[in-house]
């Protein structure tokens, strides 16, 4: 990593999308280059700092959500626990359950590499266990999720609800429109930028986390 960055006379870094195993990840943890790291966390070098959302807040947001809308029996559906955010969502998201007295046991969940197993088993799997909500990792898998609720005769919100993390551009365009846990994109861009220059003036942020916000749309509703 840092022979890279002096190769390209780079002064600092801000990297997105690498998983737990990624090699720079390790390099991370002594780097002597200002590096911002957006999703992921290394602790204790001074030259790093984490950037996102706070998604401890928006996973309470969104069970405390359906519960108010009458869910007793919520499960989750996510990607594999290959990248720190879906680590931080994940158990957050039985953090938010445990808090607010629902059934938490790891039944629940269902994770995978691959979206197809995540639809085709894991969700077949919660409705038949009783779920009426299913919180989605990422809204790219709550767009699959719906569709495969479509392919099992359940409709949205009528019969389940689907709520997903995000608010990409196509949560207007899923059918029906996916409500969704914002993270402003523009503002975590800003914050990675701000994160950066603090980095080169010396200033040795550890942790720059934005909140979210709860975007009602159509997928969700009184089980």
């Amino acid at each position: 990593y840092e022979e890279y960055m002096m190769r390209h006379n780079y002064l600092g870094g801000f990297f997105l999308g690498l998983s737990l195993d990624h090699p720079w990840l390790k390099e991370f943890e002594s780097c002597k280059t200002p590096t911002v790291l957006y999703d992921n966390r290394v602790p204790g070098n001074p030259k790093v700092t984490y950037v996102g959302v706070d998604n401890q807040e928006g996973m309470h947001t969104a069970v405390k959500y359906l519960m108010e809308l009458g869910h007793r029996k919520i499960g989750y559906l996510g990607s594999a626990l290959g990248a720190y955010v879906y680590q931080q969502r994940h158990s957050a998201f039985f953090e938010a359950l445990q808090l607010n007295g629902l059934p938490c046991q790891s039944e629940l969940a269902g994770v995978s590499f691959d979206w197809k197993v995540c639809v085709e088993k894991e969700l077949p799997r919660l409705v038949h266990s009783g779920c009426t909500a299913i919180v989605c990792s990422h809204d790219t898998l709550a767009e699959h999720v719906l569709e495969g609720c479509a392919k099992l005769a359940l409709k949205v919100p009528e019969n389940i609800s689907v709520l997903g993390f995000d608010d990409l551009p196509l949560c207007k365009h899923t059918s029906p429109p996916l409500t969704t846990i914002q993270q402003n994109r523009t503002e975590l861009g800003k914050s990675a930028y701000c994160a950066l220059f603090s980095q080169l003036q010396g200033v040795p942020l550890s942790t720059f986390l934005l909140h979210t916000a709860l975007v009602e749309r159509s997928s969700c509703a009184a089980p």
